[in-house]
Formats: C-alpha cells, sequence, structure tokens
C-alpha cells in the first residue's frame, strides 16, 4: 500500500477487565473444553474396551504419551510461556507492519524447529522406549512380556511420532487465535480427534478379539491400524483450525526466516528459563512412568494414565478455559503497566477457577472408585482391575484445586515474562514429586505416584500464591473472595449429601452401580444449588440498607 504509513495498531479489548467479557469467552470454551473431554472419556472407555488393562494397552498408552511429552521439550511450554505475551505485545505496542513481520519471524523458526524435531525423534525412537524400560527389573515370563511390550510401543511410536508436529501446528494456530481474542474453536476440534480415534478402536475390537502384545508382533496390519489411525486423528484436528484461522485474518503471517530478529531474540531469552522448567517437567513425568512401568498390579501404565486424565477434566474445563481467556488481556495490562488491571483480572481469574475446582474435587475424591468401577469396568476389566485406578483417582483429586492453582500462577507470570520464577517454582515443584514417587511406589504402587503428585503441586500453590502476593499485594477484600467462601461453604455440604448418598448403597457392579453413581451425582449437584441459592438470598439481605425513618411531618 504505497502512499500510506502505518501506525501502530490500536488497543485490542479493554483496559478494564469487564466481567461480562471473561465470562464469555469462558463459558464459550467451557461447553466446547467439556464437549471434547466428554468425547475424550468416550475414547478413554473405548480404550479400555477395545485394549483391556494388560500390556498391549500399558504399550499403546506409553507410546501415545510420548509424543506430548516430546513436544513439550521442543517447543511446547515455550509458546504457552511467551508466544501469546509477545504477539500481544507486538499488536498492541507495534505498527502492523512490524507486528506481523515479528509474528511470521517466530511461527517460521517454529515451525522449522518442529519439523528437525520429528524427523529425529522418529530416528530415535527405540531408544526413547528403552529408557522408559529402564527401572522394569523383572524375570521368567514377566521379562518376556516386557520384551514383547517394548518393542509394540516402539513401532507404535514411530506412528505416532508425526503427533509431535500436528501438536505444533495446533498451539501456533491456537496462539495465534488467542491473541486476537479468538477462543472457542480450539476447544472444540480436539473433538474430531476424539471421534476418529474411537472408530479406530471400535474397528481393532471388531477384528482382533482378544488383543495380546505377541499377537501385535506378528500381524503388523495391527499396529499400522492402531497407529496410523490415531495419529490420522490428531491431524484432522490441526485441519479443522484452518477456516477460524483464515477468518481471524491471520493471514498476513507468511514464511519469513529470520532468527536474529528481536521478537525472536525475545522469545529465546524467555524461551530459556521456559525450556528449563519444560525439561524438568518431563523428566518428572518420565521418572513417573519408568517407576509405573515397574510398579505392582494389572496394567500400572494405564492405570496412572486413565487417572490422571480423569483428574484433568475438570481442570481442562474450567481452569485452562480461564487460562485462556484471561492471559492475552493479563499480558496486555503488564505490557501497559497497569498493575490495578493486572491484579484485579487476575484476582478474578483466579476465583473463578476455584469456585468450581472446588466442588469437582471434592465430588471426585468422594465417587472416584465406584465411577472408575462404572466406567471401566466392563469389557476386558473387571472391577478388581479398577481398584487402583480409583484409588489413584481420588487422590489425585484431593491435589486438584492445588494443581489448578499453581498452573494459573505460572500462566500469570508467564504473562508478566518472568519465566525464571516460574523455573523455579517448577524445580521445586518436580524435586518433591520426583523424590516422593521413588520413596512411595514401592510400597503403593500407583497410589504412591498419586500421592507424590499431589503433595508436590499443593505446595508448589501455596509457594506460588505467596510470590504473586509479595509482588501485587492484597488479591482485593473480603468482598472479593466472598463468592469463592460461599463456594466453598456449599461445596461442604455438598460433599456431606454425596458421602452419605454413595454409602446407602453397596452396589460395585451392574444396574445397582449405575445407580449409586448417578443418584449420587444428583443430590450433591440439587444440596449444592440449594445451599448457594441459600447463601446468595442471605448476602443480598445483608446488602439492603435498613429502613430509616425520618421525624413526624408537621402539617
Amino acid at each position: 500500500m504505497s502512499g500510506t504509513v502505518d501506525r501502530p495498531a490500536p488497543l485490542r479489548g479493554p483496559v478494564e477487565p469487564q466481567a461480562g467479557g471473561l465470562q464469555r469467552a469462558t463459558l464459550g470454551m467451557a461447553v466446547g473444553t467439556a464437549a471434547s473431554r466428554l468425547s475424550g472419556v468416550g475414547r478413554i472407555l473405548v480404550l479400555a474396551y477395545a485394549l483391556g488393562f494388560h500390556h498391549l494397552a500399558d504399550a499403546y498408552n506409553l507410546a501415545n504419551t510420548t509424543p506430548n511429552m516430546l513436544y513439550d521439550i521442543v517447543l511446547g511450554g515455550v509458546l504457552a510461556a511467551t508466544f501469546i505475551p509477545i504477539f500481544v505485545d507486538r499488536m498492541a505496542t507495534r505498527s502492523p507492519a512490524e507486528a506481523w513481520r515479528a509474528i511470521s519471524s517466530v511461527v517460521t523458526l517454529a515451525l522449522v524447529v518442529l519439523a528437525a524435531a520429528t524427523i529425529a525423534f522418529w530416528l530415535f525412537a527405540p531408544f526413547v522406549i528403552d529408557a522408559f524400560t529402564a527401572f522394569g527389573h523383572h524375570s521368567g515370563v514377566r521379562a518376556a512380556v516386557l520384551v514383547h511390550e517394548r518393542a509394540v510401543a516402539t513401532n507404535l511410536l514411530r506412528w505416532f511420532v508425526p503427533q509431535v508436529f500436528f501438536y505444533g501446528l495446533i498451539s501456533l494456530a491456537t496462539a495465534l487465535l488467542n491473541a486476537r481474542s479468538r477462543f472457542v474453536v480450539p476447544t472444540w476440534v480436539p473433538m474430531a480427534n476424539n471421534i476418529v480415534c474411537i472408530a479406530v478402536l471400535l474397528w481393532f475390537h471388531q477384528t482382533v478379539g482378544n488383543p495380546t502384545v505377541g499377537g501385535a508382533l506378528e500381524s503388523g496390519h495391527q499396529l499400522i491400524l492402531l497407529g496410523l489411525g490415531t495419529t490420522v486423528g490428531v491431524g484432522l484436528q490441526a485441519l479443522l483450525l484452518v477456516p477460524s484461522y483464515a477468518r481471524a485474518g491471520l493471514g498476513r503471517v507468511r514464511f519469513h526466516w529470520d532468527p536474529t530478529h528481536e521478537a525472536v531474540r525475545t522469545v529465546v531469552r524467555l524461551g530459556l528459563w521456559t525450556f528449563g522448567f519444560v525439561v524438568t517437567n518431563q523428566i518428572a513425568l518420565y521418572v513417573v512412568l519408568a517407576l509405573a512401568v515397574g510398579a505392582r498390579g494389572d496394567g500400572p501404565v494405564s492405570s496412572w494414565t486413565y487417572a490422571y486424565t480423569f483428574m484433568q477434566m475438570p481442570y481442562a474445563v474450567v481452569a485452562v478455559s480461564v487460562m485462556s481467556a484471561v492471559t492475552p488481556d493479563l499480558s496486555r495490562f503488564w505490557a501497559l503497566k497497569d498493575l490495578g488491571a493486572f491484579r484485579r483480572r487476575f484476582t478474578g481469574g483466579l476465583r473463578a477457577v476455584l469456585s468450581i475446582i472446588l466442588p469437582a474435587a471434592v465430588g471426585m475424591l468422594i465417587l472416584a472408585k465406584p465411577a472408575v468401577a462404572l466406567l471401566l469396568g466392563h469389557g476386558a476389566a473387571t472391577p478388581g482391575q479398577t481398584a487402583d485406578t480409583g484409588a489413584a483417582l481420588a487422590i489425585l483429586a484431593a491435589g486438584l484445586p492445588g494443581f489448578c492453582t499453581f498452573l494459573y500462577v505460572v500462566r500469570a507470570l508467564q504473562a508478566m515474562q518472568r519465566t525464571k520464577v516460574a523455573f523455579w517454582l517448577y524445580l521445586v515443584e518436580n524435586a518433591i514429586n520426583v523424590v516422593l514417587a521413588v520413596v512411595l511406589v514401592g510400597p503403593m504402587s500407583v497410589r504412591g505416584l498419586a500421592v507424590s503428585l499431589s503433595i508436590a503441586y499443593s505446595v508448589a500453590a501455596v509457594l506460588g500464591v505467596a510470590v504473586m502476593r509479595a509482588w501485587l499485594g492484597h488479591f482485593g477484600g473480603r468482598r472479593a473472595w466472598s463468592p469463592l467462601k460461599g463456594s466453598a461453604l456449599s461445596t461442604l455440604v455438598m460433599g456431606l449429601v454425596v458421602l452419605v448418598a454413595s454409602n446407602l448403597s453397596g452396589a460395585s457392579h451392574g444396574l445397582g452401580l449405575l445407580v449409586r453413581v448417578l443418584g449420587s451425582l444428583a443430590a450433591g449437584t440439587l444440596a449444592y444449588l440449594a445451599s448457594a441459592m441459600f447463601m446468595a438470598g442471605r448476602d443480598r439481605r445483608r446488602q439492603v440498607p435498613p429502613l430509616r425513618l425520618g421525624p413526624p411531618r408537621r402539617w
């Protein structure tokens, strides 16, 4: 456009946080995330139905977890920590030409790194799986089965490695969309991935009646079906973001190789600390999974994977939705040095997270065992095989508020571009997690891994909140936290009702178990809503000023 002068791009979004905007964005994301997570629960149910809790399921879950870990090491943590704050900062403070040039340079470098990492991990897939099974020292039949399990996991990982590149594309597109205040579509597209995977697993179950690791090795088409089908789902998830990407006006992002650009240098500077805590995270996750491989019980890797996935559902639906809606505003307020607006947005987001996570955690804690037995105790699994999963989920639920609070604080630190502090907090959390996991996995098996994670995140959450309070001061007065107090009291009432309702029946299978779980959920929900309405009405009555009568009127 010759003859025109680029002017700084106008600030997008209000300077002061608007509760309605946050609520609308969060609600849209929460609905999409809930739908995606429900389809993810369906995926787990079908996975347990098709593969059971046996060695093939452990090999599949181990191999399918690895691309997420590899992606996080290469780019995932850096994306979350730096891309959105930098994109928002450039859009708010630079001319359009400068902003798009900076963003294009960052995106180009990320794509090149993703492609190179994907190729490297495909070549080193056997060594990755060998590292996970390093703690699995067994003899006899178990040792022979472990050899087959390792071979199946290696073959599946080779099919799963392209997911590293696809996850990178998804995260890049999501970061760009969030920077443009487009939040909802990225929360819906995982449904396509889950639906494809469910179809593949059902197809596998129809063609393979009694799957084993030995049978999968002998019949190569079984591994092709599981590996290729699962990866196609991730590719489809990435493809479905293209229309939203185009509608958001992001077509100005180009392939622009400029690794010396100042935006790239900023990403690298901030990303070094982020890379540090991502590596410590993945080391801790590696230790946990490696300990799970050698733990006692039926399918310990699958038990841990299922429990951790179920625990993350309320986190993904509520906490991630709030964090995604809050992060661009936090980044903008920090860039503009508006500390008051930053503090109010931070406080409102944390209050919103905990108000819903608290009842979810208590309900999950009480109903974990019967709910897992209901959901996974069918097909190839038996209620006895789900006992470890249910117990681990209950323990993880106890640490869910700390888990969400810690990750929310880290997201705020990333918006402030203080990733060095986030690194040290993560280092403390991971050190506690690893030490306790090594100590507790022997006597407690998978349950010990859950205890270690819950304690680690809870301690780190307390430290993170203390750090933020030292910088920001008080997070509002009593009125700011009054809704959370009401939610906590309602949660206490709900928990008592659910506990009583669940223990009215000792059913552990069949229709009786279904009635027990659904009845407890219904009773708890009604108790929570009734208690919340009562306290809201009481608060309104307290806020009404007393009627004051003046002196009698003289006629």
